[in-house]
């Protein structure tokens, strides 16, 4: 079992008698903040390294989760109804009155997700009213291909076979109706595009205008390179890190934590908001927004 290294803080969970658990290093004032999101039957522990990298990192506040029934979060009632749509909910709720309620106005969120919180991600994306402004997708690519689902368990089986529910639920730190949960197809119960191939997602960042990076595994069966050829088409500034010799989800070495934290220093002009880029572009014209701007005070007087 992983414990997280960094104190535990507790989110409780409005209408619901339930909280979430969550780490977080730097300024809890910052105006960037990165938000991470763990694997199928992760904690928040996976992203010690990267939260201990980060440690006196002026101007950027990083937060894990654990996502209900994992770590330190409370179970659902009668730990049973884990789905990706609860969890989505849930991580909506934490953004709206932990990350956007800091003493400080949040001027740039970004979410970093590891396999199944790469995919809540770009949900989270999707949602103009969650205001994420870049993406970190760890070894989960645009498609899940049917074949690759089962790469989703690579990482969990000893001697090539998954422990038993119970061995799982204490090796990993999560409750037992997680890990029976992520074994039903009712898990699964966002709107998806598919085909004959598989799972569907890359419709989510159509309109997302701000960087997405991708870390993979060389030898991942979850997001192969065909999946980085893809995610290299459709996001032509696309950064991506493989991680030589890892299968899935690609570990948090130095090498990945550097190229995260790099990330998050390079804001790239293509990621301004259009909020952002509005007020810019009024105050390079100069007078013409002034005048219009006068023009609508007088309107509303």
């Amino acid at each position: 079992m992983t414990l997280s290294k960094f104190p535990n803080h507790q989110y409780q969970l409005p209408a619901a008698d339930r909280h979430l658990s969550y780490s977080e290093v730097g300024d809890a004032g910052s105006a960037h903040v990165l938000l991470c999101l763990p694997g199928l039957l992760e904690t928040r522990a996976t992203f010690d390294p990267l939260l201990q990298a980060a440690v006196g990192v002026r101007g950027l506040r990083i937060i894990s989760l654990d996502l209900c029934g994992r770590g330190a979060s409370s179970l659902l009632p009668g730990d049973e109804g884990y789905t990706m749509q609860v969890y989505l909910h849930d991580t909506m709720a934490f953004i709206q009155h932990v990350v956007m309620h800091a003493a400080v106005p949040v001027k740039r969120l970004e979410v970093m997700g590891t396999s199944m919180g790469g995919i809540l991600a770009m949900y989270l994306a999707h949602e103009a009213s969650n205001h994420i402004e870049g993406l970190f997708l760890n070894d989960i690519g645009l498609n899940l291909p049917w074949m690759s689902i089962y790469g989703l368990y690579d990482g969990m089986k000893v001697e090539g076979r998954l422990p038993t529910p119970e061995v799982m639920a204490a090796q990993f730190n999560v409750s037992l109706g997680a890990v029976l949960a992520v074994q039903s197809p009712a898990h699964f119960d966002l709107p998806y595009r598919k085909d004959w191939k598989g799972m569907n997602f890359g419709h989510l960042l159509n309109h997302f205008k701000g960087p997405v990076r991708l870390i993979h595994g060389s030898e991942s069966g979850v997001c192969p390179p065909e999946q980085v050829r893809l995610m290299k088409s459709e996001f032509a500034h696309c950064q991506v890190l493989e991680v030589p010799g890892a299968h899935h989800p690609a570990p948090l070495t130095p090498e990945v934590c550097a190229f995260v934290l790099k990330a998050l220093s390079e804001v790239p002009e293509a990621a301004e908001s259009t909020e952002a880029k509005e007020l810019r572009e009024e105050k390079e014209r100069g007078f013409w927004p002034w005048l219009k701007q006068r023009y609508r005070d007088a309107k509303a007087t």
